[in-house]
């Protein structure tokens, strides 16, 4: 490894992984990596190790090209961001549905609803709110149409 941290030394990298510079640079050819320019020549970021070893992972066990890794790499980033986005969606439906249900029961009642499938704050909090089915909700609108 250089004496910069971030950079790492190509003939260390090819050593460690038994591959040759060769391949390296085929895989910055074909975009999959990209190596710094350094005095001696090139060199690998530290960060784009973990991609090596996967880009060398579907060679060796899968018999997969590069041009077909580049494309499997592709559509992973885009599952990856679909996925960060569909969680971000789930988060804001929780916490719109969270609130409607807050408003709908009273806050008196349940003031805070968690995620789905759990328990509302308020029963840890000793307000039961169970009535004959099991349910938080048919005790709270018992409640109400008996006017307590």
């Amino acid at each position: 490894m250089s004496g910069d941290k971030d950079i790492m030394d190509i003939a260390e990298i090819c050593r460690r992984l038994g591959i040759q510079p060769v391949e390296l640079e085929a895989m910055e050819e074909e975009g999959l990596i990209t190596l710094a320019a350094v005095r001696d020549g090139k060199a690998l970021p530290s960060e784009q190790l973990v991609r090596v070893e996967m880009i060398l992972r579907l060679q060796r066990d899968l018999s997969i090209n590069l041009a077909g890794i580049d494309v499997i790499l592709e559509m992973r980033s885009k599952m990856i961001q679909m996925r960060r986005e569909v969680d971000d969606i789930l988060d804001f439906i929780r916490i719109q549905i969270s609130r409607d249900v807050r408003e709908l029961l009273g806050e008196e009642d349940y003031p805070m609803a968690l995620g789905p499938g759990e328990e509302f704050l308020s029963i840890a909090r000793g307000i039961s709110g169970r009535g004959d089915t099991g349910t938080p909700f048919d005790s709270a609108r018992d409640r109400r149409r008996r006017g307590k």
